[in-house]
C-alpha cells in the first residue's frame, strides 16, 4: 500500500462531499531536503528542509462506523485471502508438514509469519478504535 503525501498536516477524517469520507492513519511528519539554486548557477547554494506529512488513507462510504473503517483499512492493507493463506500455513507447520517437524526452521517461519500478522492487525485495530473514540464514530 502506498503512502499519501501532504504539505500540511492532514486530518484523520474528512468528508469528501459525495457521500464518502477519507480516513487517514499513521500520519507522520517528515523533513524533506530542498536545494536552493542561485540564478545562472548549476550548483545549489544551500540546502534547507521543509516539513511534509505522509499517511495511509482509505475511502469509506456513509454511514460511517468503526466496523466499516476497520474493514476498509484491513482490506487495503492485506489481500482478501492473505489471512486464510497464513492460517493454512500455520496449521500445516503445526502438523509438521514443513521441514518434517513443527520445530523446523521452515515451520517456525510460517508460525512466526502468522503471529506477526495477528500482532500487526491487532495494533491497527487498536489505533482505529482509538481514532473512532476521538472522532465520536461508533
Amino acid at each position: 500500500m502506498k503512502r499519501a503525501y501532504y504539505d500540511a498536516l492532514p486530518s484523520k477524517f474528512e468528508a469528501v462531499g459525495n457521500g464518502s469520507y477519507i480516513y487517514r492513519w499513521d500520519i507522520q511528519e517528515e523533513a524533506v531536503p530542498q536545494q536552493i539554486m542561485a540564478e545562472d548557477v548549476d550548483q545549489p547554494i544551500a540546502e534547507v528542509s521543509h516539513a511534509q506529512y505522509s499517511c495511509f488513507e482509505v475511502i469509506v462510504w456513509a454511514t460511517v462506523t468503526s466496523n466499516k473503517i476497520t474493514e476498509a483499512v484491513i482490506g487495503q492493507m492485506w489481500e482478501a485471502n492473505y489471512e486464510q493463506k497464513l492460517i493454512n500455513e500455520y496449521n500445516a507447520a503445526k502438523l509438521g508438514l514443513y521441514g518434517g517437524s513443527a520445530s523446523s526452521s521452515e515451520a517456525k517461519a510460517k508460525i512466526g509469519a502468522y503471529k506477526e500478522f495477528l500482532s500487526a492487525r491487532s495494533a491497527l485495530k487498536a489505533q482505529i478504535d482509538a481514532d473512532c473514540v476521538e472522532l465520536n464514530i461508533e
